[in-house]
């Protein structure tokens, strides 16, 4: 299942709206995984046999420099803050992601 929960502002905001947001997410679910992706639907393939519930898009980046900045940001807030899960990440993120002049999503995939 995908879900569309996608912040409409622009790079230099978008953390102050997307650090709640991965808050709440955490708060409600017992693991959480942050992502980024070109094709959310072949990714939420990938993804949907390992236990997740569902993938919510959070923020539509035009340009994979953007996508990473963001991904990387928001997994670094997500191991410093003091919250008693953290994500599932290992990786510090931008990990595989091409550098195609297309629509880049970051998402948060949550499970039980």
């Amino acid at each position: 299942m995908i879900e569309d929960n996608i912040v409409r502002v622009g790079r230099e905001e978008a953390m102050a709206h997307l650090k709640p947001m991965l808050n709440g997410y955490r708060r409600f679910w017992n693991r959480v995984y942050i992502g980024v992706t070109a094709n959310p639907e072949k990714r939420w393939a990938k993804h949907s046999s390992n236990g997740w519930a569902k993938m919510v898009l959070l923020y539509e980046a035009y340009r994979p420099d953007i996508a990473i900045d963001l991904e990387r940001d928001l997994i670094d807030y997500a191991h410093r803050c003091n919250f008693l899960m953290p994500p599932d990440n290992i990786n510090p993120g931008g990990e595989g992601i091409g550098n195609e002049q297309r629509y880049h999503y970051l998402y948060v995939l949550v499970g039980e």
